[in-house]
C-alpha cells in the first residue's frame, strides 16, 4: 500500500509527515502549523489533535500509515 501521509507515534507527540503529492498540495492549503511545529508537510503535534486528524483523514479516504 502507497501511503499519503504517514503518522509516526513518539508517545504523547506525534509527526505526521504527507509523502504523495496529493497529499502535500493538500497539506499546505489545510494544515496551519505554528514554525516550531515544522512544516504543514511535515510537523509534530500532540497526540489528541493528531489522532483526531488522523481519523479525519481516514475518513475522507487518504491513506494513512
Amino acid at each position: 500500500m502507497t501511503s499519503d501521509f504517514k503518522v509516526l507515534n513518539h508517545g504523547s507527540v506525534w509527526t505526521i509527515k504527507a509523502v504523495s503529492e496529493d497529499a502535500k498540495a493538500f497539506a499546505e492549503g489545510n494544515f496551519p502549523v505554528e514554525d516550531w511545529q515544522g512544516t504543514p508537510t511535515n510537523f509534530t503535534t500532540d497526540w489528541r489533535p493528531a489522532r483526531d486528524l488522523v481519523e479525519i483523514l481516514q475518513a475522507e479516504g487518504w491513506r494513512v500509515e
